[in-house]
């Protein structure tokens, strides 16, 4: 039951409600496949923008900027308070970072029989897809089947 209602929760969270942005037309946003990305997340025409609009453009980083970008990130150095800043938390916090520095960023569930653990992920542009925890920077290697934290992961979620 799990597996049906976290996805369809994840999609009536981005659907756009009415009221909650106001209606521009003529913005153009094309989506690409993860695949296919290498540098842009979305493609936003600027005469398509307007004038009280800002287009975002988000790129894949480096290994090197990913790296740059953790370490000079202060996310970690927040503490741990159960039940009001955990994880899902120190990933959303590193995902804002990120975005705002111009770096796309996934947000990452690693999903466990009971409960699950949010990390963040990158798709870098010379050594693919770079999952991080958050709140210690370190670099990790989710695989379903495997095990993080003395838990099997049985799905990994990713949002882009």
């Amino acid at each position: 039951m799990r597996k049906f209602i976290f996805p369809l929760l994840v999609i009536l969270l981005l659907l756009p409600w009415q009221g909650d942005t106001p209606h521009q037309e003529g913005v153009s946003i094309q989506v690409y496949e993860p695949s296919a990305l290498t540098n842009v997340s979305t493609e936003v025409s600027a005469e398509d923008v307007s004038s009280t609009s800002q287009a975002i453009i988000l790129k894949n980083p480096t290994f090197q900027e990913l790296r740059d970008f953790i370490l000079s990130d202060p996310t970690s150095r927040n503490e741990f308070i159960l039940n009001q800043y955990e994880c899902r938390h120190f990933a959303t916090e590193v995902d804002n970072n990120a975005e705002a520095a111009g770096l796309r960023c996934a947000f990452v569930l690693l999903c466990f029989e009971r409960g699950q653990h949010a990390v963040v992920a990158f798709d870098t542009t010379d050594r693919g897809l770079v999952y991080i925890e958050p709140q210690t920077d370190a670099r990790i290697h989710p695989e379903v089947g495997g095990k993080y934290q003395a838990n099997e992961i049985i799905e990994i979620l990713i949002a882009w």
